[in-house]
Protein backbone atom coordinates (compact mmCIF):
# COMPACT_ATOMS: atom_id res chain seq x y z
CA UNK A 1 0.00 0.00 0.00
CA UNK A 2 2.83 2.38 0.85
CA UNK A 3 4.46 1.63 -2.51
CA UNK A 4 1.21 2.42 -4.33
CA UNK A 5 0.87 5.68 -2.40
CA UNK A 6 4.46 6.64 -3.25
CA UNK A 7 3.88 5.85 -6.93
CA UNK A 8 0.81 8.04 -6.98
CA UNK A 9 2.66 10.90 -5.31
CA UNK A 10 5.49 10.57 -7.83
CA UNK A 11 3.05 10.46 -10.71
CA UNK A 12 1.34 13.63 -9.42
CA UNK A 13 4.69 15.40 -9.04
CA UNK A 14 5.61 14.49 -12.63
CA UNK A 15 2.23 15.72 -13.89
CA UNK A 16 2.52 18.99 -11.95
CA UNK A 17 6.04 19.55 -13.32
CA UNK A 18 4.87 18.80 -16.86
CA UNK A 19 1.91 21.17 -16.49
CA UNK A 20 4.14 23.96 -15.15
CA UNK A 21 6.62 23.52 -18.00
CA UNK A 22 3.87 23.55 -20.63
CA UNK A 23 2.04 26.56 -19.18
CA UNK A 24 5.09 28.68 -18.44
CA UNK A 25 7.67 27.71 -21.07
CA UNK A 26 6.65 25.51 -24.00
CA UNK A 27 3.20 26.90 -24.87
CA UNK A 28 4.20 30.57 -24.40
CA UNK A 29 7.21 29.99 -26.68
CA UNK A 30 4.89 28.39 -29.24
CA UNK A 31 2.57 31.37 -28.99
CA UNK A 32 5.47 33.74 -29.64
CA UNK A 33 6.56 31.76 -32.68
CA UNK A 34 3.05 31.70 -34.15
CA UNK A 35 1.93 35.17 -33.12
CA UNK A 36 -0.83 33.36 -31.26
CA UNK A 37 -1.26 34.76 -27.70
CA UNK A 38 -3.39 31.91 -26.36
CA UNK A 39 -1.70 31.47 -23.00
CA UNK A 40 -1.75 35.19 -22.24
CA UNK A 41 -5.46 35.23 -22.99
CA UNK A 42 -6.07 32.09 -20.93
CA UNK A 43 -4.39 33.57 -17.87
CA UNK A 44 -6.56 36.66 -18.23
CA UNK A 45 -9.74 34.57 -18.50
CA UNK A 46 -8.79 32.40 -15.52
CA UNK A 47 -8.83 35.57 -13.41
CA UNK A 48 -11.70 37.39 -15.13
CA UNK A 49 -14.16 34.49 -14.74
CA UNK A 50 -14.37 35.34 -11.03
CA UNK A 51 -15.00 39.05 -11.55
CA UNK A 52 -18.33 40.43 -10.43
CA UNK A 53 -21.09 40.60 -13.03
CA UNK A 54 -20.84 44.39 -13.00
CA UNK A 55 -17.11 44.40 -13.72
CA UNK A 56 -17.56 41.86 -16.51
CA UNK A 57 -20.32 43.96 -18.06
CA UNK A 58 -18.20 47.11 -17.99
CA UNK A 59 -15.27 45.36 -19.67
CA UNK A 60 -17.61 43.70 -22.18
CA UNK A 61 -19.14 47.06 -23.12
CA UNK A 62 -15.67 48.47 -23.86
CA UNK A 63 -14.94 45.52 -26.13
CA UNK A 64 -18.27 46.01 -27.90
CA UNK A 65 -17.65 49.71 -28.52
CA UNK A 66 -14.18 49.02 -29.89
CA UNK A 67 -15.46 46.25 -32.18
CA UNK A 68 -18.24 48.46 -33.58
CA UNK A 69 -15.89 51.38 -34.26
CA UNK A 70 -13.24 49.25 -35.95
CA UNK A 71 -15.82 47.42 -38.05
CA UNK A 72 -17.42 50.66 -39.20
CA UNK A 73 -14.10 52.26 -40.06
CA UNK A 74 -12.38 49.33 -41.76
CA UNK A 75 -15.07 46.99 -43.14
CA UNK A 76 -17.25 48.24 -46.03
CA UNK A 77 -20.02 45.74 -45.33
CA UNK A 78 -20.68 47.03 -41.82
CA UNK A 79 -20.20 50.66 -42.78
CA UNK A 80 -22.85 50.31 -45.50
CA UNK A 81 -25.12 48.38 -43.14
CA UNK A 82 -24.92 51.01 -40.41
CA UNK A 83 -25.22 53.93 -42.81
CA UNK A 84 -28.41 52.48 -44.30
CA UNK A 85 -29.80 52.04 -40.78
CA UNK A 86 -28.84 55.62 -39.86
CA UNK A 87 -26.57 54.38 -37.08
CA UNK A 88 -23.24 55.87 -36.06
CA UNK A 89 -20.62 53.86 -34.12
CA UNK A 90 -21.18 55.92 -30.95
CA UNK A 91 -24.85 54.87 -31.01
CA UNK A 92 -23.88 51.30 -30.11
CA UNK A 93 -22.40 51.33 -26.64
CA UNK A 94 -24.29 48.58 -24.83
CA UNK A 95 -25.76 45.20 -25.84
CA UNK A 96 -29.29 46.60 -25.85
CA UNK A 97 -28.22 49.08 -28.59
CA UNK A 98 -27.45 46.20 -30.95
CA UNK A 99 -31.14 45.76 -31.77
CA UNK A 100 -30.90 48.94 -33.87
CA UNK A 101 -28.63 47.07 -36.30
CA UNK A 102 -29.90 44.55 -38.88
CA UNK A 103 -29.33 40.85 -38.28
CA UNK A 104 -26.50 39.50 -40.45
CA UNK A 105 -26.85 36.17 -42.22
CA UNK A 106 -24.42 33.82 -43.93
CA UNK A 107 -25.93 34.77 -47.29
CA UNK A 108 -25.22 38.47 -46.69
CA UNK A 109 -21.59 37.82 -45.78
CA UNK A 110 -21.05 35.35 -48.60
CA UNK A 111 -22.20 37.96 -51.10
CA UNK A 112 -19.49 40.36 -49.83
CA UNK A 113 -16.70 37.86 -49.17
CA UNK A 114 -13.81 38.39 -49.13
CA UNK A 115 -13.13 42.03 -49.95
CA UNK A 116 -16.28 43.66 -48.65
CA UNK A 117 -16.47 42.02 -45.22
CA UNK A 118 -12.84 41.55 -44.16
CA UNK A 119 -10.06 43.82 -42.94
CA UNK A 120 -6.29 43.78 -42.65
CA UNK A 121 -5.03 43.15 -39.12
CA UNK A 122 -1.33 42.98 -39.90
CA UNK A 123 -1.33 39.37 -38.72
CA UNK A 124 -1.11 36.07 -40.51
CA UNK A 125 -4.52 34.97 -41.76
CA UNK A 126 -6.05 31.79 -43.08
CA UNK A 127 -9.37 30.88 -44.66
CA UNK A 128 -11.61 28.44 -42.84
CA UNK A 129 -14.52 26.56 -44.38
CA UNK A 130 -17.43 25.70 -42.16
CA UNK A 131 -20.85 24.24 -42.63
CA UNK A 132 -21.67 22.94 -39.15
CA UNK A 133 -24.75 20.78 -39.59
CA UNK A 134 -26.50 23.05 -42.09
CA UNK A 135 -25.05 21.51 -45.23
CA UNK A 136 -24.20 24.96 -46.61
CA UNK A 137 -20.55 25.87 -47.11
CA UNK A 138 -19.43 29.19 -45.65
CA UNK A 139 -15.95 30.70 -45.62
CA UNK A 140 -14.46 32.99 -42.99
CA UNK A 141 -11.11 34.73 -42.80
CA UNK A 142 -9.37 34.31 -39.48
CA UNK A 143 -6.16 35.69 -38.01
CA UNK A 144 -3.97 34.16 -35.32
CA UNK A 145 -5.15 36.51 -32.60
CA UNK A 146 -8.77 35.50 -33.16
CA UNK A 147 -7.72 31.85 -33.02
CA UNK A 148 -5.94 32.55 -29.74
CA UNK A 149 -9.11 34.01 -28.24
CA UNK A 150 -11.34 31.05 -28.97
CA UNK A 151 -8.59 28.51 -28.15
CA UNK A 152 -8.13 30.16 -24.75
CA UNK A 153 -11.85 30.04 -24.01
CA UNK A 154 -11.95 26.39 -25.02
CA UNK A 155 -8.96 25.66 -22.75
CA UNK A 156 -10.83 27.39 -19.93
CA UNK A 157 -13.84 25.12 -20.53
CA UNK A 158 -11.56 22.07 -20.40
CA UNK A 159 -10.28 23.27 -17.05
CA UNK A 160 -13.89 23.52 -15.84
CA UNK A 161 -14.20 19.83 -16.71
CA UNK A 162 -11.21 19.01 -14.50
CA UNK A 163 -8.51 18.64 -17.15
CA UNK A 164 -5.03 19.98 -16.48
CA UNK A 165 -2.78 20.91 -19.38
CA UNK A 166 -0.53 17.97 -20.25
CA UNK A 167 -2.85 15.23 -19.01
CA UNK A 168 -3.45 12.45 -21.50
CA UNK A 169 -6.75 12.56 -23.35
CA UNK A 170 -8.46 10.74 -26.20
CA UNK A 171 -10.10 12.95 -28.81
CA UNK A 172 -12.38 11.98 -31.67
CA UNK A 173 -12.15 14.26 -34.67
CA UNK A 174 -12.12 14.80 -38.41
CA UNK A 175 -8.61 16.11 -39.13
CA UNK A 176 -6.89 12.76 -39.43
CA UNK A 177 -4.14 14.08 -41.70
CA UNK A 178 -2.42 15.99 -38.93
CA UNK A 179 -0.31 18.97 -39.97
CA UNK A 180 3.09 19.49 -38.33
CA UNK A 181 1.59 22.10 -36.02
CA UNK A 182 -1.21 19.72 -34.98
CA UNK A 183 1.22 16.84 -34.49
CA UNK A 184 3.33 18.99 -32.19
CA UNK A 185 0.23 20.03 -30.29
CA UNK A 186 -0.82 16.40 -29.91
CA UNK A 187 2.63 15.39 -28.70
CA UNK A 188 3.04 18.19 -26.14
CA UNK A 189 -0.51 17.99 -24.79
CA UNK A 190 -0.50 14.16 -24.96
CA UNK A 191 -3.55 13.97 -27.20
CA UNK A 192 -4.44 10.59 -28.71
CA UNK A 193 -6.43 11.48 -31.81
CA UNK A 194 -8.85 8.98 -33.34
CA UNK A 195 -11.43 9.10 -36.11
CA UNK A 196 -14.95 10.37 -35.56
CA UNK A 197 -15.73 8.97 -39.01
CA UNK A 198 -15.15 5.29 -38.39
CA UNK A 199 -17.51 4.12 -35.66
CA UNK A 200 -17.48 0.44 -36.52
CA UNK A 201 -17.31 -1.97 -33.60
CA UNK A 202 -13.68 -2.83 -34.41
CA UNK A 203 -12.62 0.81 -34.27
CA UNK A 204 -14.59 1.45 -31.12
CA UNK A 205 -12.86 -1.51 -29.48
CA UNK A 206 -9.49 -0.05 -30.47
CA UNK A 207 -10.39 3.23 -28.78
CA UNK A 208 -11.46 1.45 -25.60
CA UNK A 209 -8.22 -0.52 -25.59
CA UNK A 210 -6.28 2.71 -26.03
CA UNK A 211 -8.03 4.24 -23.03
CA UNK A 212 -6.96 1.21 -21.00
CA UNK A 213 -3.44 0.82 -22.34
CA UNK A 214 -2.50 4.47 -21.83
CA UNK A 215 -4.42 5.01 -18.62
CA UNK A 216 -6.32 7.88 -20.25
CA UNK A 217 -8.83 9.61 -17.97
CA UNK A 218 -10.22 12.35 -20.23
CA UNK A 219 -12.36 11.79 -23.32
CA UNK A 220 -13.33 14.53 -25.81
CA UNK A 221 -15.19 14.70 -29.09
CA UNK A 222 -18.45 14.84 -31.00
CA UNK A 223 -21.46 13.66 -28.96
CA UNK A 224 -22.49 11.11 -31.59
CA UNK A 225 -19.08 9.46 -31.71
CA UNK A 226 -18.77 9.32 -27.91
CA UNK A 227 -22.31 7.97 -27.60
CA UNK A 228 -21.52 4.99 -29.80
CA UNK A 229 -18.24 4.46 -27.95
CA UNK A 230 -20.24 4.43 -24.71
CA UNK A 231 -22.76 1.94 -26.12
CA UNK A 232 -19.88 -0.31 -27.13
CA UNK A 233 -18.23 0.04 -23.72
CA UNK A 234 -21.41 -1.01 -21.94
CA UNK A 235 -21.99 -3.92 -24.29
CA UNK A 236 -18.40 -5.13 -23.83
CA UNK A 237 -18.51 -4.74 -20.06
CA UNK A 238 -15.84 -2.03 -20.13
CA UNK A 239 -16.17 -0.31 -16.76
CA UNK A 240 -13.14 1.84 -15.93
CA UNK A 241 -14.32 5.25 -14.67
CA UNK A 242 -12.96 8.37 -16.40
CA UNK A 243 -12.46 11.76 -14.82
CA UNK A 244 -14.22 13.80 -17.50
CA UNK A 245 -15.94 13.71 -20.86
CA UNK A 246 -16.14 16.89 -22.96
CA UNK A 247 -18.37 17.21 -26.03
CA UNK A 248 -18.70 19.74 -28.82
CA UNK A 249 -19.82 20.29 -32.40
CA UNK A 250 -23.27 18.70 -32.39
CA UNK A 251 -26.36 18.13 -30.26
CA UNK A 252 -25.80 16.40 -26.95
CA UNK A 253 -29.15 14.63 -26.78
CA UNK A 254 -30.40 13.54 -23.33
CA UNK A 255 -30.02 9.85 -24.20
CA UNK A 256 -26.47 10.54 -25.41
CA UNK A 257 -25.60 12.15 -22.07
CA UNK A 258 -27.27 9.41 -20.04
CA UNK A 259 -25.51 6.61 -21.89
CA UNK A 260 -22.07 8.29 -21.87
CA UNK A 261 -22.26 9.08 -18.17
CA UNK A 262 -23.36 5.55 -17.36
CA UNK A 263 -20.61 3.99 -19.44
CA UNK A 264 -17.74 6.10 -18.14
CA UNK A 265 -19.03 6.89 -14.63
CA UNK A 266 -18.40 10.61 -14.95
CA UNK A 267 -20.17 13.81 -15.88
CA UNK A 268 -20.38 15.06 -19.46
CA UNK A 269 -19.33 18.69 -19.94
CA UNK A 270 -20.85 20.07 -23.12
CA UNK A 271 -19.37 23.06 -24.96
CA UNK A 272 -20.91 25.24 -27.65
CA UNK A 273 -19.02 27.13 -30.33
CA UNK A 274 -19.07 27.63 -34.06
CA UNK A 275 -16.54 27.18 -36.84
CA UNK A 276 -16.70 30.88 -37.62
CA UNK A 277 -14.16 31.49 -34.84
CA UNK A 278 -16.10 31.68 -31.58
CA UNK A 279 -16.48 29.77 -28.36
CA UNK A 280 -19.94 30.74 -27.15
CA UNK A 281 -20.67 28.82 -23.97
CA UNK A 282 -19.77 25.78 -21.89
CA UNK A 283 -20.93 23.83 -18.87
CA UNK A 284 -19.05 24.11 -15.58
CA UNK A 285 -20.49 20.97 -13.98
CA UNK A 286 -22.64 22.51 -11.25
CA UNK A 287 -25.81 22.52 -13.33
CA UNK A 288 -26.73 21.62 -16.89
CA UNK A 289 -26.82 25.29 -17.87
CA UNK A 290 -24.13 26.85 -20.06
CA UNK A 291 -21.89 29.77 -19.08
CA UNK A 292 -21.76 32.32 -21.89
CA UNK A 293 -18.17 33.39 -22.55
CA UNK A 294 -19.00 36.96 -21.59
CA UNK A 295 -15.72 38.49 -22.80
CA UNK A 296 -15.88 36.72 -26.16
CA UNK A 297 -19.47 37.11 -27.34
CA UNK A 298 -22.80 38.78 -26.78
CA UNK A 299 -25.69 36.36 -27.35
CA UNK A 300 -29.25 37.32 -28.28
CA UNK A 301 -32.26 34.96 -28.39
CA UNK A 302 -34.71 36.23 -30.99
CA UNK A 303 -37.93 35.14 -32.64
CA UNK A 304 -38.33 34.86 -36.41
CA UNK A 305 -39.16 38.58 -36.62
CA UNK A 306 -35.98 39.55 -34.77
CA UNK A 307 -37.61 40.46 -31.45
CA UNK A 308 -36.39 39.04 -28.12
CA UNK A 309 -38.29 35.91 -27.13
CA UNK A 310 -40.26 35.69 -23.89
CA UNK A 311 -38.70 34.17 -20.79
CA UNK A 312 -38.60 30.40 -21.01
CA UNK A 313 -39.07 30.34 -24.77
CA UNK A 314 -36.45 29.10 -27.28
CA UNK A 315 -35.10 31.62 -29.75
CA UNK A 316 -32.81 31.95 -32.72
CA UNK A 317 -29.24 32.46 -31.52
CA UNK A 318 -27.64 35.69 -32.78
CA UNK A 319 -24.08 36.45 -31.70
CA UNK A 320 -21.72 39.41 -31.74
CA UNK A 321 -18.06 38.48 -31.38
CA UNK A 322 -16.26 40.95 -29.10
CA UNK A 323 -13.10 40.85 -31.17
CA UNK A 324 -13.20 42.15 -34.75
CA UNK A 325 -10.37 40.01 -36.11
CA UNK A 326 -9.94 39.75 -39.84
CA UNK A 327 -13.67 39.24 -40.39
CA UNK A 328 -15.95 40.89 -37.81
CA UNK A 329 -19.20 39.14 -36.92
CA UNK A 330 -21.86 41.49 -35.54
CA UNK A 331 -25.43 40.33 -34.91
CA UNK A 332 -24.61 37.19 -36.83
CA UNK A 333 -27.37 34.59 -36.99
CA UNK A 334 -25.72 31.20 -36.60
CA UNK A 335 -28.75 29.08 -37.44
CA UNK A 336 -29.09 27.41 -34.04
CA UNK A 337 -31.86 27.62 -31.48
CA UNK A 338 -31.34 27.98 -27.73
CA UNK A 339 -32.89 29.25 -24.53
CA UNK A 340 -31.63 32.16 -22.44
CA UNK A 341 -30.92 31.98 -18.73
CA UNK A 342 -32.88 35.20 -18.10
CA UNK A 343 -30.34 36.71 -15.73
CA UNK A 344 -29.95 33.62 -13.56
CA UNK A 345 -26.54 33.00 -12.02
CA UNK A 346 -24.83 29.64 -11.58
CA UNK A 347 -24.06 28.54 -8.04
CA UNK A 348 -20.40 28.02 -9.01
CA UNK A 349 -19.87 31.75 -8.36
CA UNK A 350 -18.65 32.81 -11.81
CA UNK A 351 -19.94 36.17 -13.00
CA UNK A 352 -20.87 34.92 -16.48
CA UNK A 353 -24.47 34.92 -17.68
CA UNK A 354 -25.89 31.51 -18.46
CA UNK A 355 -28.03 30.02 -21.19
CA UNK A 356 -30.40 27.23 -20.25
CA UNK A 357 -30.03 25.00 -23.28
CA UNK A 358 -28.88 24.61 -26.87
CA UNK A 359 -31.44 22.86 -29.00
CA UNK A 360 -29.28 22.90 -32.10
CA UNK A 361 -30.49 21.51 -35.39
CA UNK A 362 -32.34 18.34 -36.22
CA UNK A 363 -29.96 15.74 -37.58
CA UNK A 364 -29.73 12.02 -38.12
CA UNK A 365 -27.22 9.20 -38.41
CA UNK A 366 -26.50 7.08 -41.48
CA UNK A 367 -25.82 3.39 -40.88
CA UNK A 368 -23.60 1.47 -43.32
CA UNK A 369 -24.03 -2.22 -44.21
CA UNK A 370 -20.76 -2.95 -42.38
CA UNK A 371 -22.11 -1.48 -39.16
CA UNK A 372 -20.35 1.90 -39.28
CA UNK A 373 -22.31 4.94 -38.10
CA UNK A 374 -21.88 8.21 -39.97
CA UNK A 375 -22.73 11.21 -37.83
CA UNK A 376 -23.42 14.74 -39.06
CA UNK A 377 -19.83 15.90 -39.14
CA UNK A 378 -18.70 12.96 -41.25
CA UNK A 379 -20.43 14.61 -44.21
CA UNK A 380 -19.74 18.27 -43.43
CA UNK A 381 -16.08 17.53 -42.69
CA UNK A 382 -15.64 16.10 -46.19
CA UNK A 383 -18.00 18.05 -48.44
CA UNK A 384 -17.07 21.49 -47.14
CA UNK A 385 -13.76 21.11 -48.97
CA UNK A 386 -15.42 20.96 -52.39
CA UNK A 387 -15.77 24.56 -53.63
CA UNK A 388 -18.24 23.48 -56.32
CA UNK A 389 -20.75 22.64 -53.56
CA UNK A 390 -22.94 25.46 -52.26
CA UNK A 391 -25.16 23.34 -50.03
CA UNK A 392 -26.16 19.72 -49.74
CA UNK A 393 -28.46 17.19 -48.15
CA UNK A 394 -27.90 13.47 -47.56
CA UNK A 395 -30.78 11.04 -47.93
CA UNK A 396 -30.48 7.38 -46.95
CA UNK A 397 -32.97 5.53 -49.13
CA UNK A 398 -31.93 2.00 -48.14
CA UNK A 399 -29.21 0.48 -45.99
CA UNK A 400 -26.89 0.36 -49.00
CA UNK A 401 -27.91 3.48 -50.93
CA UNK A 402 -27.47 7.21 -50.39
CA UNK A 403 -28.55 10.19 -52.43
CA UNK A 404 -26.47 13.33 -51.96
CA UNK A 405 -28.40 16.36 -53.16
CA UNK A 406 -26.09 19.18 -54.17
CA UNK A 407 -26.84 22.81 -54.93
CA UNK A 408 -23.78 23.69 -57.04
CA UNK A 409 -21.83 26.93 -57.12
CA UNK A 410 -20.56 26.05 -60.58
CA UNK A 411 -20.84 23.26 -63.08
CA UNK A 412 -20.19 19.91 -61.43
CA UNK A 413 -18.31 17.70 -63.85
CA UNK A 414 -18.42 13.93 -64.01
CA UNK A 415 -14.92 13.94 -62.53
CA UNK A 416 -16.08 16.10 -59.62
CA UNK A 417 -18.94 13.73 -58.90
CA UNK A 418 -16.54 10.81 -58.87
CA UNK A 419 -14.20 12.65 -56.47
CA UNK A 420 -17.09 13.41 -54.11
CA UNK A 421 -18.29 9.80 -54.12
CA UNK A 422 -14.74 8.47 -53.69
CA UNK A 423 -14.04 10.82 -50.76
CA UNK A 424 -17.18 9.68 -48.93
CA UNK A 425 -16.54 6.00 -49.58
CA UNK A 426 -12.86 6.14 -48.69
CA UNK A 427 -13.56 7.91 -45.40
CA UNK A 428 -16.22 5.52 -44.18
CA UNK A 429 -19.31 5.23 -46.40
CA UNK A 430 -18.20 1.80 -47.55
CA UNK A 431 -20.59 -0.69 -49.12
CA UNK A 432 -23.01 2.06 -50.08
CA UNK A 433 -24.03 3.15 -53.57
CA UNK A 434 -23.88 6.94 -53.64
CA UNK A 435 -25.86 8.92 -56.18
CA UNK A 436 -25.15 12.61 -56.75
CA UNK A 437 -28.26 14.62 -57.55
CA UNK A 438 -27.93 18.25 -58.64
CA UNK A 439 -30.81 20.45 -57.47
CA UNK A 440 -31.66 24.14 -57.50
CA UNK A 441 -32.45 24.24 -53.78
CA UNK A 442 -32.73 22.05 -50.71
CA UNK A 443 -36.41 21.85 -49.75
CA UNK A 444 -37.60 22.68 -46.27
CA UNK A 445 -39.18 19.98 -44.14
CA UNK A 446 -42.62 20.40 -42.54
CA UNK A 447 -42.25 22.96 -39.80
CA UNK A 448 -39.75 25.02 -41.78
CA UNK A 449 -36.59 23.13 -40.83
CA UNK A 450 -33.89 22.21 -43.33
CA UNK A 451 -32.81 18.67 -42.50
CA UNK A 452 -29.18 17.87 -43.16
CA UNK A 453 -29.64 14.10 -43.13
CA UNK A 454 -32.92 12.40 -43.99
CA UNK A 455 -32.95 8.72 -43.06
CA UNK A 456 -35.72 6.75 -44.78
CA UNK A 457 -34.53 3.33 -43.70
CA UNK A 458 -37.08 1.61 -41.46
CA UNK A 459 -37.16 -1.75 -39.69
CA UNK A 460 -33.71 -2.91 -40.82
CA UNK A 461 -30.07 -2.38 -39.76
CA UNK A 462 -30.58 1.35 -39.37
CA UNK A 463 -31.66 3.83 -36.74
CA UNK A 464 -34.82 1.87 -36.03
CA UNK A 465 -33.11 -1.50 -36.03
CA UNK A 466 -29.46 -1.85 -35.15
CA UNK A 467 -29.17 1.48 -33.36
CA UNK A 468 -32.19 0.81 -31.21
CA UNK A 469 -30.92 -2.69 -30.60
CA UNK A 470 -27.57 -1.19 -29.60
CA UNK A 471 -29.29 1.07 -27.07
CA UNK A 472 -31.31 -1.87 -25.73
CA UNK A 473 -28.17 -3.99 -25.41
CA UNK A 474 -26.38 -1.15 -23.67
CA UNK A 475 -29.27 -0.72 -21.26
CA UNK A 476 -29.40 -4.43 -20.48
CA UNK A 477 -25.64 -4.57 -20.00
CA UNK A 478 -25.81 -1.63 -17.64
CA UNK A 479 -28.43 -3.39 -15.52
CA UNK A 480 -26.38 -6.55 -15.02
Amino acid sequence: MKRIAKDRILERLIQNSRAWLLRNVILPLGDMALGHPMMKRLRFLEEAQWWSAERLQTYRDCLLQSTIKISYKEVPFYRELMDRAGIRPDDVRYPDNLKRLPIVTKAMLRAKYPYGCTRSTGRKTHESATSGSTGTNFYVLEDNETAAWYCASFMLALEWAGWTVGERHLQTGMNLNRSLERKLKDAFLRCHYVSAFDLSDARLDQSLNLLDKRGIQHLWGYPGSLYYLACRAIKQGWNRPLRSVVTWGDNLYPHYRKTIERAFATRVFDTYGCGEGMQISAQCGYDNTYHIHALDVIVEFLDDEGAPVRDGQPGNIVVTRLHPGAMPLIRYRIGDVGMAGNGRRCRCGRGYDVMESIQGRDSDVVMTPAGNRLIVHFFTGILEHFPEIDSFQVIQETIDALVVRIVPTEQVSVESRQRIVSALQEKGATGIDIEIELVDEIPLMPGGKRRFVVNKVMNSRDQNGSLRATEAEASNAGNK
